[in-house]
């Protein structure tokens, strides 16, 4: 039984199988070929880029960057502006290592100082501190995750915005979690930046993601090299999207990942929501009658994704992880999910972090069932197993 499709959703759509094959088969690589099979390949690449704008409403889809992953987008997005000291950073208290790390270099680097919005269970962003933050004028970037890869939480995303449009301060939105989930508008969002992963709730293989820019931000390089334009210059063009996208395009994450888009256009992102409620909802009550567990996040299914962490009096994060997959053939996950900041956020960290399950597409309500029993048969581990990173 697969729970971890927070980190990458499994199994794909058949048809995102089938797309990335016939690619992988019969195309090369967009804009390095004199050809029939290059103009197809380039071809191919601009409906891709065109058909997953639209799925965020970009409107001009060269604002749109592909990257190798949402942690490259991420890095770029922050790393790339123009920091001076003195300048300010305000981001929530559940970010990735891929928001937080770039962050503290900056801060490092260029004198910037950052600061952690407070959070509660019911309540992960406070809406009163931030426009006391905003308020001050020194905030350039507030950055903030949609959901949250360890808690589930689902944060007030479009109410961040308006502040920081209100403000004057620059938005990035980490959609990782909620691409494929819940619905992602740039414009709704009031989002100057937007990263996002192919391989999650895209369902496109690994080594695929984008970045969203917003006309007027001018990002400096993290990487320079060829690009298919301007190939008899010395300096990099300048121009979106070209500017950033270093080195052959990885097109079979491209067409992968507009495979998985097409496919939730089809199903509808609602529908798939209200089947993750379920399972998550069932998982949460059951959860309830255990002894000695501790659930993270709301306790609202409205509120939050099918992520779910725990602990369990007795028994570290790890070993659970251990038992289920030696016992059970259980896939979960456990530790810090690559989020220190969200487990000193919610406590488990200085520890040993949390176990995390996240259902998707094809889990069923018979297995959470399942999985609630063998929770519930879980024996008092500590001193049997040796600990699993």
């Amino acid at each position: 039984m697969y729970f971890n499709n927070a980190a990458t959703t499994w199994p794909k759509p058949e048809v995102v199988y089938r797309a990335v094959d016939e690619c992988f088969r019969s195309l090369n690589s967009p804009e390095r070929t004199v050809s029939d099979e290059g103009e197809r390949s380039a071809a191919l690449m601009a409906d891709c880029r065109r058909t997953i704008a639209d799925f965020f409403s970009i409107r001009d889809p060269k604002r749109l960057i592909f990257t190798p992953s949402a942690t490259y987008s991420l890095n770029l997005a922050i790393l790339g502006l123009d920091w001076r000291e003195g300048d300010g950073i305000l981001m929530s208290g559940l970010e990735h290592h891929a928001v937080s790390r770039p962050i503290r270099k900056v801060a490092r680097e260029h004198g910037v100082t950052f600061t952690c919005i407070p959070y509660a269970a019911d309540n992960p962003i406070d809406l009163n501190f931030v426009e006391d933050q905003l308020k001050s004028g020194h905030v350039k970037l507030l950055a903030s995750t949609m959901a949250s890869n360890v808690t589930g939480d689902i944060l007030p995303s479009r109410e961040l915005g308006e502040l920081a449009e209100r403000y004057g301060a620059l938005y990035l939105v980490d959609a990782a979690q909620s691409a494929g989930v819940l619905p992602v508008d740039v414009d709704d969002l009031k989002a100057d930046m937007l990263a996002f992963a192919g391989h999650k709730g895209l369902f496109g293989p690994p080594g695929g993601g984008g970045l969203f820019v917003r006309k007027g931000i001018q990002l400096e390089t993290l990487a320079e090299g060829g690009t298919g334009k301007d190939s008899g210059r010395h300096e990099m063009s300048g121009r979106y999207p070209s500017n950033y996208e270093v080195g052959t395009h990885n097109l079979l994450a491209v067409v992968g990942m507009t495979a998985g888009i097409d496919w939730l256009n089809q199903t509808g992102i609602d529908n798939l929501r209200g089947h993750e409620q379920k399972l998550t909802e069932r998982f949460l009550r059951g959860l309830n009658d255990l002894p000695g567990v501790t659930v993270f996040g709301t306790a609202d299914v409205k509120n939050r994704t099918s992520v779910v962490s725990l602990t369990m009096d007795g028994v570290t994060p790890g070993k659970m992880a251990q038992w289920l997959a030696e016992h059970h053939n259980v896939s979960s996950r456990a530790g810090f999910h690559c989020a220190p900041l969200a487990h000193e956020t919610i406590g488990t960290l200085p520890g040993d972090g949390t176990i995390r399950f996240s259902f998707g597409f094809s889990n069923t309500l018979e297995e959470v069932e399942q999985l609630l029993g063998f929770l519930a048969e879980m024996p008092r581990l500590e001193g049997q197993l040796d600990w699993v990173v």
